[in-house]
């Protein structure tokens, strides 16, 4: 039996994959102990895994997600503001959790598996004084950023270009990237890592945990991060977390659904749906007179103002069920969203700038299995066309069932549990 201490920063998008992680990590026996806010404790405890609680700046303030100031800021300031409030200044709080729970087996006795933007592990990855585990293993849930000379920097949402040429390119807005975009970032973080007792220097944010974790698990396939020459051996693609069965009730116009010849589906995800102008109500004037079944899942209570006699509205409909008859996603392109959709071999219309978006929707329709139209707003026009252009054009489903297949070749549990074993057996 190994102990494992899994250790999630408390939002939704970031805990949710390491709950199904943790559940089959008991399940094959494993001691497991979950740090993340207590919003999530019934469901961690659910797993069979010991609950351990956040305090001060790691219990997330969600009046910050949707405070003035933040909501004034767009692109590269609202990611930049993120970091600062949502990521540096949690970093103290989880890294004294994270010792917490280690002091409770003591040195060289547990390993320590985190989602990768779990940064209260970066001042142990940068020999901070502490307990230690016996191995740390990040699991990448966003898109992969890490700076390769086959690519331009992660966040930039450019295609790769391994050239000669290219590579300059890359090696120049690789600099830029760190060195302005975010180079006021990189101080603050610098300077927090330096006063928990960092010894090392400190490697750029977004690079930290690929680059100084023991063994970095990445969840997709390699295709979604590019191919590069020069990827490090110690990172792995896992391919995507199988989708449970789900045991929620379906709507009662479910009916409609299986008897539609095509299905266009349409979400804003967990986080950004308050606003419906940003991606559902346009798609729902967009395809109102397509000859398509539109379900809009908006993970809210509140209705959209307009919905056509083509639409099905719902807070929630188990997307396990509705993507084996889904045509065509259209979403804002979370991570773990749009793996789940490449699973199931489906073609996606993405639309979204907030957090990771831009790099992981660039990517993701490089490989020809999405069209991105690169913005938060898109028009209704520009949703049509979109949609229309996919489902008349068989290379989009295609490319999803081709990446579908390269998905379920891969195990990313035995994958996880294997190398938890082998830092246990060193």
């Amino acid at each position: 039996m190994t102990q494992v201490i899994i250790g999630a920063t408390d939002a939704q998008g970031h805990t949710s994959p390491m709950l199904f992680i943790a559940a089959e990590l008991v399940r094959r026996g494993h001691q497991v102990t979950f740090i993340t806010g207590t919003q999530f404790k019934a469901a961690v405890e659910k797993t069979g895994a010991t609950f351990a609680g956040f305090s001060g700046a790691a219990e997330i303030d969600k009046a910050l997600l949707v405070s003035p100031e933040r909501l004034a800021l767009q692109g590269l300031e609202q990611v930049k503001y993120d970091l600062k409030h949502l990521v540096i200044d949690t970093i103290a709080d989880q890294y004294a959790t994270l010792q917490r729970v280690l002091a409770q087996y003591g040195h060289d006795q547990a390993v320590v598996l985190t989602e990768s933007g779990f940064y209260g592990v970066a001042p142990a990855l940068h020999g901070a004084p502490g307990v230690r585990a016996k191995g740390y293993i990040v699991v990448g849930t966003v898109p992969l950023m890490l700076s390769s000379i086959d690519t331009a920097p992660g966040g930039m949402g450019l295609p790769p270009d391994s050239s000669p040429e290219g590579r300059i390119r890359n090696a120049a807005q690789t600099a830029f990237f760190k060195q302005t975009l975010f180079g006021d970032t990189q101080a603050l973080y610098a300077q927090e890592l330096a006063r928990l007792g960092a010894t090392e220097a400190a490697s750029f944010i977004f690079e930290t945990m690929a680059v100084h974790a023991d063994k970095y698990l990445q969840l997709s396939v390699e295709e979604l991060s590019y191919k590069r020459s020069d990827l490090p051996a110690h990172i792995d693609f896992i391919g995507a977390l199988p989708s449970p069965p789900s045991d929620a009730a379906l709507p009662d116009w479910w009916q409609d659904v299986l008897d539609a010849e095509q299905v266009v589906v349409v979400t804003q995800g967990t986080v950004a749906n308050s606003d419906f102008s940003h991606l559902i109500a346009p798609t729902l004037e967009a395809l109102a007179d397509l000859p398509v079944l539109v379900v809009a899942a908006t993970g809210s209570t509140t209705v959209p103002d307009h919905v056509p006699a083509n639409a099905r509205v719902a807070k929630f409909v188990p997307f396990v069920d509705l993507l084996p008859h889904t045509s065509i996603l259209v979403s804002n392109g979370g991570y773990a969203g749009t793996q789940q959709a490449l699973s199931f071999g489906v073609p996606m219309v993405l639309a979204g700038e907030t957090e990771d978006k831009i790099e992981g929707n660039a990517r993701t329709a490089h490989t020809g299995a999405a069209i991105n139209l690169k913005t938060q707003r898109p028009t209704v026009a520009a949703i049509r066309e979109a949609v229309q252009q996919i489902l008349a054009t068989t290379s989009y489903r295609q490319n999803a069932q081709r990446l579908q297949a390269e998905y379920a070749q891969l195990d990313p549990y035995a994958s996880i549990a294997d190398t938890i074993v082998q830092f246990d057996r060193k």
